[in-house]
């Protein structure tokens, strides 16, 4: 009979790790031993590396910027959306205000989503647009031409943003709005389709800035989403312009 008892001490003397086989303890090689320590060390700074990957987006992100003045932007499109929504006199230019209203609100709604899991606050106190300022890159802002006239703008670091950056791309005056507000029946078709394409040429000024920079993959896909859809919207919307006899926008 084997005496198991003697092989166990002779490991134990041996000084190595050991495990049990069929009745007896078979050391186990330090290098064994060693490599699990470090198999588990690239296990934890895996895992440390991951936590600061998936670092939530802070208040001066592309990510935040976009959520907060997209936001902005999309409110006054609901706000010009209901106008026409509550008195336009084609059927058609109605439905779409409506579309766009539901839509738009609830994009509004994905990203006040996006802030509160970022533990962000809904509303930020720093002046829009920085983060368009702050990328260095020419934005191209559809606001030229007609809206530069309305901006009041004499000049900006960034094409179609004013220095103070009072307005984001695209956006109506208070004189436009109470323009839109005082419209009836073909006239107000009329200004809401102008002002709306203008409004998506802005909004898609800003989304591509946040379709190429943002850091969360699903603000890049909320962003390209925006461009494709009211790239479309524009094109349905200068064609209504011309079955109203109006001028393009």
């Amino acid at each position: 009979m084997v005496d198991d008892s003697t092989d166990e001490t002779a490991d134990e003397a041996a000084g190595g790790t050991a495990v049990r086989r069929r009745g007896r303890i078979v050391p186990r090689a330090p290098w064994v031993v060693a490599l699990t320590v470090v198999a588990l060390a690239l296990v934890a700074a895996g895992a440390g590396l991951r936590g600061l990957v998936d670092r939530p987006p802070d208040a001066d992100s592309v990510d935040a910027g976009f959520a907060y003045d997209m936001s902005a932007h999309h409110a006054q499109a609901v706000q010009m959306a209901m106008v026409e929504f509550r008195g336009g006199a084609d059927m058609t230019q109605r439905s779409v205000a409506q579309d766009i209203a539901l839509t738009q609100q609830r994009e509004i709604g994905i990203m006040s989503a996006w802030l509160t899991s970022w533990h962000l606050p809904q509303v930020s106190t720093e002046p829009p647009m920085r983060w368009m300022h702050d990328s260095g890159h020419d934005t191209h802002s559809a606001e030229t031409g007609h809206d530069a006239a309305h901006s009041g703008s004499t000049g900006s670091a960034v094409a179609g943003i004013p220095p103070d950056s009072s307005r984001m791309p695209g956006m109506a005056t208070d004189t436009e709005l109470t323009q839109l507000s005082r419209a009836q029946g073909r006239d107000l078709d009329v200004i809401f389709l102008t002002l709306m394409i203008r409004h998506h040429r802005g909004g898609i000024t800003m989304a591509q800035q946040a379709a190429a920079r943002a850091q969360e993959s699903d603000v890049r896909a909320l962003a390209r989403a925006m461009v494709i859809n009211q790239a479309v919207e524009i094109d349905q919307m200068q064609a209504d312009l011309r079955a109203l006899g109006a001028p393009p926008a």
